[in-house]
């Protein structure tokens, strides 16, 4: 039970802090793992300025910490943080292309539930993130 839920916990950590991803990426994947909804929403907001800075090596060395991130993500009650993640991940999947393929079995399952998300803005996130990586 929960002591079980603290060492996946601490493994997450320790594979984040573990080299495989610098700094920021650490910092912004451990924003985006806290509660409050305002907290992820910055956390969405810097990783997209982040992409755009950084480019696609920057994205490339994220992906595989990203994709269980958006998977919790595109599930929050928050329509916001959905949409959020969604806009991110078309960005991600923009300067990534075909380096996105093998990230697409984890992620494809949230992807399409978010493409048919009752929030018309989050259904239209993962809609246009979808055109963009195929």
């Amino acid at each position: 039970g929960d002591a079980t839920s603290r060492a996946d916990g601490a493994t997450m950590l320790s594979a984040m802090l573990d080299g495989s991803t610098d700094g920021e990426q650490a910092l912004l994947l451990r924003k985006m793992a806290k509660r409050d909804t305002v907290t992820k929403l910055k956390a969405l907001g810097e990783l997209r300025e982040a992409l755009s800075a950084h480019g696609a090596s920057w994205a490339a060395e994220l992906m595989p910490h990203w994709v269980p991130h958006f998977v919790r993500l595109s599930g929050d009650g928050s329509w916001q943080v959905r949409e959020s993640a969604c806009a991110a991940l078309g960005q991600l999947a923009s300067l990534l292309g075909r380096q996105l393929a093998p990230h697409l079995r984890p992620l494809m399952a949230a992807w399409l539930c978010a493409k048919h998300d009752p929030h018309g803005g989050t259904a239209a996130a993962a809609a246009a993130a979808f055109g963009v990586a195929f």
